[in-house]
């Protein structure tokens, strides 16, 4: 019998895979830069935050082969096509950070705990001194606060991917295909007065209006030239539906995903392209929104929340936002084409939707 995981390994022979090294010690510096103690290459990884398989998956063809546990599955927001970047997993926590088990964690013996800054916070919590009085190293894959701007978070991410793996040359040419992107969308000429854009992260159709906030969305969009419309100086926060009347945005984005079809745009790997739309029609018609700017001249947009969640994917989403508020500026950026070059570095190809607009056929 073909297991997912035999197709997996067959199905990397298919693409330029990298040979997984097991040479000398690998010295590696996680994103906040921290110098990692390993004494050898890790061969039983637990992830906190498990958006870090993209990553994974895009250097290694068989992530089961190095990661043994993770918590937070179901942010991936992958649904029916998780198995793509790898399955069997055990789960050490849900999707915050009070769910994770210290003892699910022992239990599996790990050389080493990755997290992102969110699932553990990188001051010193009860969990990490737990981890290192057991003798297993941690590593952070992601800043605290969001510190980083789009192209030093991946440049940053894929530098300690790459050498926790062994594979440098690959983080560096995968992280290029993003380096090269931001540059190209931040050096293009912008109009003077930007356009007004309500990102509305967490889109339901029972509720409005989770704005995205400063620190984390602020720099993608100053990047592809936005006038984001802030909840908060965080991650994001909610206005009043009287509020976004007043504002009035000129651009709408909402965010869907795979979770349930009653609640959100199904706008998702895998996903139909005719659910998306409907979903994305009925999000544009609350009352807050339905007579906007934005949803009156036909500027309304969703993506897949995926796409924030990974620094491997978030190149795609800016163009995918710069062709949307520049469309005069930017008539020959395709997201497509930046997803095709991202999807060459993973076994089994991420296929879409990811992104549209209300209208697209």
């Amino acid at each position: 019998m073909v297991t997912r995981r035999t197709f997996l390994v067959q199905s990397a022979g298919l693409i330029a895979a990298p040979a997984i090294g097991f040479g000398a010690t690998p010295q590696v510096v996680d994103v906040l830069g921290n110098q990692v103690p390993l004494a050898q290459p890790p061969q039983r990884i637990v992830l906190l935050d498990a958006t870090d398989l993209y990553a994974v998956a895009a250097l290694i063809p068989d992530a089961s082969e190095r990661i043994v546990g993770w918590a937070s599955a179901a942010r991936l927001d992958l649904g029916a096509e998780a198995w793509r970047l790898g399955d069997g997993f055990a789960d050490v926590g849900g999707i915050s950070p009070d769910t994770v088990s210290i003892e699910a964690i022992l239990k599996l013996e790990p050389d080493l705990v990755i997290s992102s800054a969110y699932m553990l916070p990188p001051q010193g919590s009860v969990l990490q001194q737990q981890l290192e009085a057991a003798g297993i190293p941690v590593a952070w894959s992601s800043e605290y606060n969001h510190a980083f701007g789009p192209q030093e978070k991946l440049q940053r991410a894929m530098s300690f991917w790459g050498a926790l793996f062994q594979e440098e040359e690959r983080a560096r040419a995968l992280a290029a295909i993003g380096t090269r992107r931001f540059s190209q969308l931040s050096a293009a000429p912008k109009p003077q007065v930007l356009p007004q854009v309500y990102m509305e992260i967490m889109t339901t159709y029972d509720s409005c209006c989770w704005a995205a906030g400063q620190s984390f969305w602020g720099p993608l969009f100053s990047l592809v030239g936005g006038d984001l419309i802030a909840g908060s100086d965080g991650w994001g926060a909610q206005l009043s539906e009287e509020g976004l009347l007043t504002i009035d945005p000129e651009v709408y984005v909402a965010t869907g995903g795979n979770f349930s079809a009653a609640l959100q745009p199904q706008i998702a790997p895998g996903r139909d392209i005719k659910l998306g739309q409907q979903g994305l029609s009925k999000a544009a018609d609350r009352r807050a929104l339905r007579h906007t700017k934005a949803v009156l001249s036909g500027r309304v947009h969703g993506i897949w929340s995926g796409l924030i969640s990974s620094p491997v994917l978030v190149p795609i989403l800016a163009d995918a936002l710069a062709s949307w508020l520049h469309p005069e500026v930017f008539p020959d950026v395709d997201p497509t084409k930046t997803l095709a070059k991202i999807n060459r570095y993973f076994a089994q190809p991420l296929p879409g939707p990811m992104w549209m607009s209300l209208g697209d056929v």
